[in-house]
């Protein structure tokens, strides 16, 4: 088990060494920044709890079929995560060789998607279900004709991949997943209530320091009394905003940053890409557009513009709109952003006429402006004007 976690051994070890002794709890915390493998291991976990045999990742009973093709009824997803940058990346993949390798990559980063819709969660919402039904059923056949095994031309193929890729878009574009709100952890309760008595159960929460107040509250009720025959899997990048009260009923698992050398693995093994900068992050953001070379210069400008107060957003804007136009590249941007902000902080970089007191503040700013993109939905370029309003101040 755990044979498809990638250069994360300390966690993979933590959790057979609990699973063996029969220790692992009930409700986990998988903390650690992007891209580090969270999801993954959470995914496996959820497998190996539902193992009808040995648990080993080639298994071929039911439970491990369905777990590996994300149909498993006894595990829900629920949360955002970037959907769309992945669904880029494996359908880069797939393009470049048709295998079943890289036919179950893609099928998998789309249904991590299509999972979050499970019926049952939106019934209560069928206005947002209708608005995405068409690119919803247009990514569902997609993915069920990309099984591995189905014959197909690699015109087909590469038709199948495009159509999904855009349908996870729309979707993305029509529904907010960022923001977890208490309808959803009310149905997930409710679920958790019902079946089969004893089947074990898996509830996946991503992100889950996005959740609305209500709903934190919501969940801090179900973890109180946890049903015995469920597991909570909560990741988060950002420890420190999960009410103290849940982290208490939580076991945190920390995942530490691969590093570029670990990626390369990663970008080698389950990317089939020698990608020369080695960094999953920077994979994931050029394949959605987001080069990192365009990235830094346009953080940095933005920095630059707004401390010295050159021109107004406007006339910023005017000459790229990229980053501010779209939710998922704005949010791009805000890392970016924040990440030169910390290297400035830490005489890593220069930012003209900045003091350490508003390189603090700005920090503190950036975050509450994604906060507020992801939490609350504002549009990225209300936030973005905003944000450079605040900056240009004496």
């Amino acid at each position: 088990m755990f044979e498809n976690i990638i250069c994360q051994d300390q966690i993979v070890a933590s959790l057979t060494s609990d699973l063996a002794a029969g220790t692992l709890p009930s409700a986990l915390l998988l903390w650690g920044p992007d891209f580090s493998g969270k999801l993954s291991v959470a995914l496996e976990l959820a497998r190996v709890l539902s193992c009808e045999e040995e648990a080993v990742w080639g298994c071929g009973c039911k439970a491990c079929a369905a777990q590996r093709l994300l149909t498993h009824p006894h595990t829900i997803l629920i949360g955002g995560r970037y959907f769309y940058e992945e669904a880029c990346a494996c359908a880069e993949v797939l393009r470049k060789k048709d295998s079943p390798p890289a036919r179950y990559l893609f099928v998998r980063a789309v249904r991590k998607l299509l999972r979050r819709f499970d019926a049952f969660l939106w019934e209560d919402r069928e206005a947002d279900l209708r608005k995405i039904a068409p690119a919803f059923a247009a990514a569902q056949e997609a993915v069920d004709s990309l099984l591995p095994g189905e014959g197909l031309s690699a015109e087909k193929t590469a038709e199948l991949a495009a159509s999904a890729r855009e349908a996870v878009k729309k979707i993305c574009e029509a529904v907010n997943l960022d923001a977890i709100r208490i309808d959803l952890l009310r149905r997930a309760s409710a679920w958790t209530h019902v079946g089969a008595s004893g089947a074990q159960k898996i509830l996946i929460i991503e992100n889950a320091d996005r959740m609305r107040e209500e709903a934190r509250n919501s969940l801090l009720k179900i973890l109180e009394e946890p049903p015995a025959h469920v597991r909570f899997i909560l990741t988060t990048t950002r420890r420190a905003a999960i009410l103290p009260t849940m982290l208490s009923r939580l076991r945190t698992y920390r995942f530490l940053p691969r590093g570029e050398e670990a990626d390369r693995q990663v970008l080698a093994k389950i990317f089939r890409e020698d990608y020369p900068m080695g960094s999953l992050r920077d994979f994931f953001r050029s394949s959605r557009g987001a080069s990192p070379a365009a990235l830094s210069s346009r953080a940095r400008d933005f920095l630059t513009k707004a401390a010295s107060r050159a021109e107004a957003f406007s006339a910023f804007l005017a000459r790229d709109d990229s980053f501010f136009t779209d939710k998922t590249l704005f949010r791009i941007f805000l890392e970016e952003l924040t990440r030169t902000l910390s290297s400035a902080l830490y005489g890593e970089e220069k930012l003209p006429a900045v003091s350490l007191r508003k390189l603090e503040e700005w920090m503190a700013l950036a975050r509450r402006t994604r906060e507020s993109l992801d939490v609350l939905n504002i549009a990225p370029a209300l936030l973005a004007q905003r944000l450079y309003t605040v900056m240009g101040r004496p």
